[in-house]
């Protein structure tokens, strides 16, 4: 199960583990994959039956929306200097006297442009 964070949004890496702790949150279970979903076994404190394969089929495609959506921020994330480098970088720029001009808002500006957020709202984070 994994799910990545950004600016205080939490989202979900698509994957059969992520779309059963989703559907069935706090549930305990083994399962197998060969020839298609199957429990192996199931607990769940609240009774609940496991998801089936086309809900948790569903629920993947929910979240590969999701995450395409984010792929901007994952891309930038890996474009952007070291925090060391940037500090360095904003320093020297604060020192010349050229916060708004300098190469640190140039780098960064030129990053976010070549990777622009989608202009659409998100997709529900809510199942």
């Amino acid at each position: 199960m994994s799910f990545r964070n950004f600016k205080n949004i939490e989202y979900p890496v698509p994957g059969i583990d992520t779309a059963i702790a989703v559907l069935r949150p706090g549930a305990r279970y083994d399962l197998s994959c060969q020839g298609g979903i199957h429990f192996n076994d199931w607990q769940d404190d609240e009774g609940r039956e496991p998801p089936t394969s086309e809900e948790i089929g569903q629920e993947i495609i929910r979240e590969k929306e999701i995450y395409d959506y984010y792929e901007y921020e994952r891309v930038r994330e890996k474009k952007y200097p070291s925090i060391k480098d940037q500090l360095d970088t904003l320093y020297h720029d604060i020192k010349n006297g050229k916060l708004n001009d300098g190469e640190w808002i140039k780098s960064i500006d030129e990053i976010k442009k070549g990777n622009p957020k989608p202009d659409i709202d998100p997709p529900s984070l809510s199942t």
